[in-house]
């Protein structure tokens, strides 16, 4: 169980998707709000700001970011967003011997924290088009007594909890969303994740993923993450690169 939430909530940090462009620089409308069974609850909290925390580890791993709108020019809009988590409580949860554990007794989990910054260019197209570029930095504090060996060497998880071993990483990606028709749109997707110096130090991620909108309050999504990355494990001194697809479904009602 303990594995599963563990998995739940950094997946729920991999998705974003929907009529509402969680992925691009535009925000909810002011006073907006979103729910989705692995996205995050989302609020407009005002025009140009966006609000969001993950409700599936909101005391596990407690966590909140601000998106804000700084420009709308022509066809574009200009946004950064800033993220704070504070992972210790969950990993602590999962440090133990046996079935459920997934960190070794032997390690010690201390307080840690990270802030993630994040600059996010959207650029409508023609055709219902939007195409999304972005960059940033992780930065995290009070990892420097946590040992390498007690890293977690899975998909979406090893490299998303990296930064607390290295201090920093560094992020890129791009969106594309759009309309098939009235009630269908869709995403593609891809993330760079660079560790520097870490055994296991990057990873490639593409989402592609489906929505029907049955209304304005309410969609489902269906879709595939694939994550193609480096890993720390195998022989001393060596790094083992793998693939993996994952199977990704969501439920998102909204309400002003």
């Amino acid at each position: 169980m303990k594995k599963i939430i563990l998995i739940a909530a950094l997946l729920s940090q991999a998705l974003s998707q929907g009529e509402w462009l969680s992925g691009t620089a535009h925000t909810l409308s002011q006073g907006r709000w979103e729910f989705g069974l692995f996205q995050p609850v989302r609020w407009g909290q005002a025009e140009g700001r966006e609000v969001s925390f993950y409700k599936l580890t909101a005391f596990l791993m407690p966590g909140a970011t601000v998106k804000q709108r700084w420009l709308q020019r022509y066809d574009w809009t200009i946004s950064s967003s800033h993220s704070v988590y504070y992972p210790t409580p969950l990993l602590k949860m999962v440090t133990k011997p046996g079935i459920g554990g997934m960190i070794s007794p032997e390690f010690d989990i201390p307080n840690m924290v990270s802030v993630w910054n994040m600059v996010l260019a959207s650029k409508q197209l023609n055709n219902d088009k939007i195409l999304t570029v972005k960059a940033g930095m992780a930065l995290a504090s009070g990892g420097s007594d946590l040992a390498v060996e007690s890293t977690i060497d899975l998909p979406l998880i090893y490299h998303r909890l990296a930064v607390y071993y290295n201090n920093w990483l560094l992020r890129f990606g791009s969106d594309m969303n759009s309309r098939l028709s009235e009630k269908w749109t869709y995403l593609v997707d891809s993330d760079l994740f660079i560790i520097p110096g870490m055994k296991g130090s990057f990873a490639l991620e593409h989402k592609g993923m489906v929505t029907w909108e049955k209304s304005s309050r309410f969609h489902i999504s269906l879709g595939y993450k694939m994550v193609y990355g480096q890993y720390p494990d195998g022989y001393p001194n060596e790094n083992i690169t793998r693939l993996h697809i994952l199977p990704m479904i969501d439920f998102v009602w909204s309400r002003e």
